[in-house]
């Protein structure tokens, strides 16, 4: 009961993660009726154009022997000449057998392949003791699936003994009238009534083996699915807790704010929109009068972080100038730590000089009065 409780609450799609895991521990959508299904299309493929050679070769090579038999009997024959007989019977099998092997082997290694791919799972092929337990092993054989196996096996061997008999059936007409004939024509039917019959086992495997492949696919999904726990459990597991990360991302906002606003009170002025944005900017004026960089934006923000800006500001004794599409663009193009973009230098070089006016004209009652 508990494990179909756990199944009905696996509704939903593995992710990528628990699929490659299921790779590394060799579970993969694999039909081995398919693989045999090629393998037997390939093998009537292969005999009929290559079945001709070998059975020539062979029929020769027993015909040769047969001959040699009368001669071969009479002598004692010494090991060498036993094996340049035998070397010469595989000389004369070899062509026609690797014909045949060749794309037999080729075929279903392609097959199976297509099947899952190429991929060295250590972990499939590992150690594992469990296996080897006889009570698990007996579970498995009574289990639900090992049961619907069995049933299936039978199933599939019936579907092929139907189709071959009826291929036999409506060959009746045929094998009737072979009464009293011929060896030859005798034979020549009997071919033919097995090459229906053949025919129609292939054609039947073939049926099986597709219905297998695409029930197998479903099952491995259905196998492979998640519940919305498990989805929970691997998010924590790869990415960690979001909790935990949306605490380090504040975190790290707040150290980065401290930063910025230990900045504000190196500032050359504080260009604001009233309300909405405030960006601090520092330039060196002797560097600036050497040829060297152009003013930096030291710290920037939005809405509560602006009012902050401006209040460090004001009490740091750093000017305030109010520029709305100064303040916007700067806001908007210019990153902290950056400097100010060229389309934006004489805009800024304004607000530059009449700060320094206003500093200068601060100066100058303090000079008088000393």
């Amino acid at each position: 009961m508990a494990e179909e409780g756990d199944k009905q609450d696996k509704t939903e799609e593995a992710t990528p993660k628990r699929r490659d895991d299921a790779r590394e521990q060799g579970q993969v959508a694999t039909s081995a009726d398919t693989t045999a299904a090629a393998g037997l299309v390939a093998s009537a493929i292969v005999i009929v154009m290559a079945g001709g050679m070998l059975a020539s070769s062979s029929g020769g090579l027993v015909r040769g022997v047969c001959v040699d038999f009368a001669q071969l009997g009479r002598v004692d024959l010494t090991e060498s000449e036993w094996a340049h007989i035998l070397m010469q019977a595989v000389k004369v099998l070899a062509l026609p057998t690797l014909i045949v092997i060749l794309p037999l082997a080729a075929i279903v290694m392609v097959t199976a392949y297509a099947q899952s791919g190429l991929k060295v799972t250590p972990k499939a092929i590992a150690w594992n003791p469990s296996r080897l337990n006889p009570v698990k092993g007996m579970s498995k054989v009574f289990s639900t699936r090992g049961i619907v196996r069995t049933l299936s096996a039978f199933t599939k061997i019936s579907i092929v003994t139907i189709a071959m008999c009826w291929a036999v059936w409506s060959d009746v007409p045929r094998i009737s009238a072979l009464t009293g004939a011929d060896l030859g024509p005798t034979l020549a039917a009997t071919g033919t009534v097995l090459s229906h019959s053949a025919l129609a086992a292939l054609i039947a495997i073939v049926a099986i083996a597709v219905f297998d492949l695409v029930y197998q696919r479903w099952q491995h999904d259905r196998d492979l699915r998640m519940s919305k726990k498990d989805i929970k459990e691997e998010i924590k597991t790869t990415e960690g807790d979001p909790h935990t990360k949306a605490r380090i991302r504040a975190i790290q906002r707040e150290m980065s704010r401290r930063r910025m606003m230990s900045d504000v009170p190196k500032a050359t002025v504080i260009i604001t929109n009233p309300t909405h944005f405030a960006v601090a900017l520092r330039y060196d004026r002797e560097a600036g009068e050497a040829g060297a960089r152009a003013p930096i934006v030291v710290a920037k923000g939005m809405d509560a972080v602006a009012q902050r800006i401006k209040e460090v500001a004001r009490e740091a004794g750093v000017p305030l100038h109010e520029d709305v599409p100064l303040a916007r663009a700067l806001h908007a193009q210019v990153e902290i730590g950056q400097e100010i973009p060229e389309q934006l230098f004489q805009a800024v070089a304004g607000v530059l000089a009449y700060v320094y006016r206003l500093q200068q004209g601060a100066a100058s009652p303090a000079r008088a009065e000393s």
